[in-house]
């Protein structure tokens, strides 16, 4: 891919999601509704991040959600992996509020983003080099992130 793309449908966004871990070298934070199956239930996209995660001691992956129920009605890879590698994924909840953003996105290292202006239709873009936009995301996701919480629903259960 070249320094951005358009996406106009799951496949791009799942190649260029695939793309931005295996780049990644430090940071990940997503900003996900629900991590739409679509994208973050497919195995290719669990692999690449399973592999980031363990890519180094300091590699680590914050995940931001609005809504837990559908994560937690069916079983959900990215949220396995996540309760596999607790040390190295968190997930927690925001409470969507006025200024909530309802689009997706994913950071690498406050330089790459996969944004999703639309679910529905999946568009939006692909940058891979793009520190500008990626601060104004990376402040929102900052914004929000102390103010969210680990979901009970969310949590592992041992017997």
């Amino acid at each position: 891919m070249t320094e951005s793309a358009l996406l106009e449908d799951i496949a791009g966004f799942r190649a260029a999601l695939i793309e931005l871990l295996g780049s990644a070298r430090r940071d990940l934070c997503i900003f996900s509704g629900q991590l739409a199956r679509p994208l973050y239930h497919d195995s290719k996209v669990v692999a690449a991040l399973s592999e980031f995660a363990r890519s180094s001691r300091f590699a680590g992956v914050r995940i931001l959600i609005c809504d837990s129920d559908p994560i937690v009605r069916q079983f959900h890879r990215t949220h396995a992996l996540a309760q596999r590698l607790s040390t190295r994924i968190e997930i927690r909840k925001i409470q969507a509020t006025v200024d909530t953003p309802d689009w997706e996105f994913a950071l690498a290292d406050g330089l790459q983003l996969l944004q999703c202006d639309d679910r529905e239709r999946w568009l939006g873009t692909y940058h891979r080099n793009n520190q500008v936009r990626a601060r104004k995301l990376l402040d929102t996701f900052e914004r929000d992130w102390p103010l969210a919480a680990a979901d009970a629903n969310l949590r592992r259960l041992s017997l």
